[in-house]
């Protein structure tokens, strides 16, 4: 299926409804500047989420050869893009991912599996052009409805989480029993992303604060930063917080 520039446009008018999509600020036409951006992306391994149109859901690839000569890429195929495009529901893809501080996304069509040496990949056209947004470093948003298991060795317990950022969390306190001091640090929480699944993170404890809840009920809000997140966990929680910020 032919990705055309209406339909890059009709989609990413449902991903980001009050964007102007011809402004020069974030719209990439440059051939040039365009294959620069997907070689740095290569070259720095940078991880994409792909968000399947129509559907909820979300999975991660890279970016493994950017052929100028067949006007082709090659990405990695996860098993949910395969089971999309067997299925025949892959009809219109996007790809993001934080590159140079901005998040480069683009659009592509339904894609088709290649074998590349034993290996199942993605081809895909090269886009026409790309859409780059400049980012907020470690931008803080407040949340609902999320929580974190959080892992304590012996026990587990959950967690409202109160604040999401590509840098931490904030939380209110899980159980009144539970003491958390300051630079202690928990393995292997779990945070569960509408959408897009569980997200395994460690968590330092940086400072602790006494407030009360909507309720009235007094509760300590702790907040934490991530220790050591993998390329993987990241590009997720970038993906989600991207969609909180174009609702």
């Amino acid at each position: 299926m032919m990705n055309t520039p209406a339909m890059q446009q009709e989609t990413i008018a449902m991903i980001t409804p009050n964007a102007d999509l011809e402004s020069p600020d974030f719209l990439v036409r440059s051939r040039q500047e365009v294959l620069r951006l997907l070689n740095g992306i290569k070259s720095a391994s940078t991880l994409m989420s792909i968000s399947f149109v129509h559907a909820e859901d979300v999975a991660v690839t890279s970016l493994v050869y950017v052929d100028e000569a067949s006007n082709m890429l090659l990405m990695e195929c996860p098993p949910a893009w395969q089971s999309m495009i067997d299925g025949g529901e892959a009809e219109s893809i996007m790809l993001a991912c934080v590159y140079e501080e901005a998040k480069i996304q683009f659009q592509g069509g339904r894609g088709q599996v290649v074998d590349m040496d034993g290996t199942t990949v993605v081809g895909l056209e090269i886009p026409e052009f790309m859409w780059r947004f400049q980012r907020r470093r470690d931008e803080r948003h407040n949340v609902s409805g999320l929580t974190i298991s959080l892992n304590f060795g012996f026990t587990e317990c959950d967690a409202e989480i109160t604040d999401l950022s590509m840098g931490g969390i904030g939380m209110f306190n899980c159980d009144a029993e539970v003491k958390l001091e300051a630079g202690e640090v928990l393995r292997g929480c779990s945070i569960a992303l509408p959408g897009v699944g569980a997200i395994m993170v460690d968590l330092t404890v940086q400072h602790q604060m006494p407030m009360q809840s909507a309720d009235g009920k007094a509760v300590t809000r702790i907040g934490c930063q991530f220790s050591g997140l993998s390329d993987s966990a990241r590009q997720l929680i970038a993906h989600y917080l991207d969609a909180l910020v174009m609702v």
